[in-house]
């Protein structure tokens, strides 16, 4: 896919420095969320993630292209000499007067080094509300993560919208009358009134060693930036146990695919029990756009989908054309949708009683759950977005 009508060759321009700040500064324009440099055999492409799909921006010559990484490795400080070994660093640069912060990796492929830059902003959306969530849901969050203590996860795939959703429920709960500690990997927002720790191998900290730490400063909420394996896992739920309330991201496919993530990772089941008050899983779906969007014939295969998730076929199904406005991708912006699993006692005794995932699932629904599922065909309905849209998104979020 490409933005606007075609590439744009940046080998014409000047000098290294305006290549870099014109991919940063478009990149920034049509708020895309990674910035790719990517060697080829005859060519270097440069690609935006947009609305979470990656798009063509334009092309370099590797002459051009070696001086524009340098001028990379310089803004961030890297060795501008090293060509093999990976390096990693952050940039702070300003558009129109706003900073931004880009966190910078680059990497040796078979063609040369490639680099990515992930653009970092402060969220636009910090209440709940703003993120799609519904008044109902908003006050569920809220009650979950105002109690002294538990385990409260927020799951999803990568660039799910996992760290916007935490960020938000950082901002209801930094009052200023507790000591709300971070530890993370990296450190992505800063966030004013937050005592936040970034684990890393320079400084001998991982996310085990730095939570021990943590806890030894009289803290009451605490966020851990990701569960990634099972010692992370086990001190989080005991802080969770002992006056803390934790907040984590785990990857899973859904909320009840979060807590058997936490039994493979070896927490007891009863542990999980007694600390988990609450998973929110969430997605992120393109929202078709406003200035181009028409009627969608969808293929047999869209159909036979649709009618599984419904028991009926769709009334009218639209998508976008592609114009201006959207770049020519036919989408234009993104919406969040959620499901939330919280501990009752149903919930607690399916947990003791050893049922498998399926088994969970089937006594969810028997009993009214609402899935990310249904809220992603409930906007397909609507026309805010299409079914393609969904099945690229959702098909794996049963």
């Amino acid at each position: 896919m490409e933005l606007g009508s075609g590439l744009f060759n940046l080998s014409g321009m000047s000098s290294p420095v305006a290549i870099v700040d014109q991919v940063i500064s478009e990149a920034i324009r049509v708020t895309a969320s990674d910035i790719l440099l990517e060697p080829e055999e005859k060519e270097v492409r440069v690609r935006l993630r947009v609305d979470g799909v990656l798009q063509t921006y334009g092309t370099m010559a590797h002459g051009a292209y070696d001086q524009v990484l340098s001028r990379i490795k310089v803004l961030g400080n890297m060795d501008v000499t090293e060509n093999r070994k990976p390096q990693e660093s952050k940039i702070r640069v300003e558009v129109e007067g706003h900073p931004y912060v880009l966190r910078a990796g680059i990497v040796t492929t078979n063609f040369g080094q490639m680099a990515a830059l992930r653009v970092l902003d402060l969220p636009q959306y910090t209440q709940f509300t703003q993120l799609g969530v519904s008044e109902a849901l908003a006050s569920k969050i809220r009650s979950n993560i105002s109690g002294r203590y538990g385990l409260f996860l927020v799951c999803g795939p990568t660039g799910s919208g996992k760290t916007t959703t935490v960020h938000a429920c950082l901002k209801h709960l930094n009052t200023g009358e507790v000591n709300i500690m971070t530890i993370e990997d990296p450190v992505e927002y800063v966030m004013p009134g937050v005592n936040q720790i970034e684990v890393g191998e320079d400084v001998g900290l991982d996310f085990v060693r730095g939570l021990r730490q943590i806890l030894r400063l009289n803290p009451d909420i605490v966020f851990v930036g990701e569960i990634r394996d099972a010692e992370t896992a086990k001190i989080a739920v005991q802080a969770s146990l002992t006056g803390h309330l934790v907040i984590s991201t785990i990857h899973g496919r859904n909320s009840v695919g979060a807590i058997y993530r936490l039994l493979d990772l070896g927490i007891d089941r009863f542990m999980i029990n007694y600390a988990l008050r609450a998973v929110v899983s969430q997605r992120l779906m393109r929202r078709i756009c406003e200035h181009c969007r028409e009627d969608y014939r969808a293929t047999p295969e869209e159909l036979a989908l649709y009618a599984r998730e419904t028991g009926k076929k769709p009334l009218q199904l639209l998508t976008g054309r592609g114009c201006e406005m959207c770049h020519q991708s036919r989408f234009r912006g993104r919406v969040g949708i959620y499901e939330m699993l919280e501990m009752d006692e149903e919930t607690r005794q399916l947990i003791f009683s050893g049922a498998d995932e399926e088994v969970f699932k089937k006594e969810l629904l028997r009993k009214g759950f609402k899935t990310m599922n249904e809220e992603g065909i409930r906007l397909v309905d609507e026309g805010v977005t299409s079914i393609p849209e969904f099945i690229r998104t959702m098909y794996d979020a049963r």
